[in-house]
Formats: C-alpha cells, structure tokens, sequence
C-alpha cells in the first residue's frame, strides 16, 4: 500500500512515504452458448475473454496545516487476443462485420488529478449570564473542496481503439471499437479537463435536557446541506 515507507521511521514523515500504489487485476472468460456445444466451442475464437490491470496511485499531503491536497494518477491496462473490424459493403448497402483476428492487442488508458479540501468549524456559546437558556452552544461546520482532472482523448486515431467508416449510402460515418466485444470494453472517448467544486456544512445544537446525564443534549438542525458543480472545458 505504501511501498516507499521505512521499515524503522527516525523523524518526521517524509513527503514520498505518504505515496500510496496498489494493483487489481481481473481474468474473465465467459460464453453464451448451447450445453452440447460448450466442449467443443473454442477459447480463444467463441469466448468473451480478456485480462484488466489497474494501478491506482495517491497521496496526501497538508498545506498550512488544515488544507488537504491530494494528488492522484490511475493506470488501466486491458488485454485482449481477438478484434472485429467493420466495412461498409456498397454491393449489399450496409455495415457488415469483417473476419475477427486473433492475436495479443493491448489498449490502456489513465487519468489525473488534484484535489484540496479542508474542514472549518464555528463554535458559538451562550454567555454565563444566560445559562437559564435553554439553548447552550451551536456549532457549525463546513466541508469544502475543489478538484482538477485530467484525461486525454484515446478515442484519438492513433491509438487505434476506435474505427471511422462510412455506415450509408448517402456518405454518412460511424465510429466503432473493434476490441467493444471483449470482455472489459475500451477506453472512453473523449478528451476531459473538468474542474469540479462541493460544499457540505452541518449545524448542531446543544440545549438542556434533564433527560441526560450530562444535562445537555445535541440535536443536529441540518445534517448536511451539500451544493456541487463541475464544468469539463474540453467539451463541446
């Protein structure tokens, strides 16, 4: 989880063992198909099959003591061994499938970002003049954050995770993935530079209570009243 820690830490935390790197990976091979026909289908031709790797990769660190920042990078990695091209046909007028081709194709993709956030507190008490009150302390507290992230276009030709042809008579095109029936799909198309905001905030109370042991009791007014946003400025 932290593979830069020191077995014997002597002193303060340094920035690079608060580097947090884990791995996933997943194995699927599935088919649909008739019960007498599973024995003799073939794994790599009539199975929906493929491996996926994912590396995560964060950190947290504290500006001025009380804003969090945490930078992120996320690395997908897919594996497949069949892809289905697709051609317009002018004889038939349509779109028609190709045959597959069997091999090793490697498709990844990633993602990054940078968030801060941080937690504010207001505290107010009634003075000792008005301890009759039954109303003795409120307290109110907000939550918010910003992110920035980051991911480039692999709908991008050079890539080659996505086809264009041409889908009708009239000259009109398509784009289409010939690696989209495999098991974990391909990467998104599309380029993304989003900016995105939240605010959360509670509001508690504490008022008498002969009920309690402690003479007082909380009650929370608002338990979180929350407003979020993002804007991408890469889109259309």
């Amino acid at each position: 989880k932290y593979p830069f820690k020191r077995k014997k830490r002597m002193g303060e935390e340094r920035w690079y063992e608060k580097i947090s790197l884990s791995y996933s990976g997943q194995l699927s091979n599935s088919i649909r198909t008739k019960e007498d026909k599973v024995l003799k289908s073939n794994i790599i031709k009539d199975w929906r099959n493929g491996v996926k790797h994912n590396i995560p990769v964060s950190a947290t660190f504290q500006l001025f003591d009380f804003i969090n920042i945490t930078p992120s990078f996320n690395y997908t990695e897919r594996w497949y061994f069949k892809k289905t091209e697709q051609k317009w046909n002018p004889e038939t007028n349509k779109v028609e499938k190709l045959d597959p081709q069997y091999g090793f194709y490697r498709l990844y993709n990633y993602n990054a970002g940078v968030s801060l956030s941080t937690t504010l507190y207001g505290m107010w008490q009634v003075k000792e003049k008005y301890k009759s009150f039954k109303l003795q302390a409120l307290r109110h507290t907000i939550n918010p954050s910003i992110n920035f992230s980051y991911m480039p276009n692999f709908g991008n030709q050079k890539y080659g995770y996505y086809q264009t042809i041409q889908s009708d008579s009239t000259g009109k095109t398509m784009t289409y993935s010939p690696f989209s029936e495999n098991a974990y799909g391909t990467p998104t198309s599309g380029q993304n530079m989003s900016l995105s905001f939240s605010l959360s905030q509670s509001l508690e109370v504490k008022v008498k209570s002969d009920r309690d042991t402690t003479g007082v009791k909380k009650i929370k007014i608002i338990d979180d009243l929350s407003i979020s946003g993002s804007y991408n400025f890469l889109a259309d």
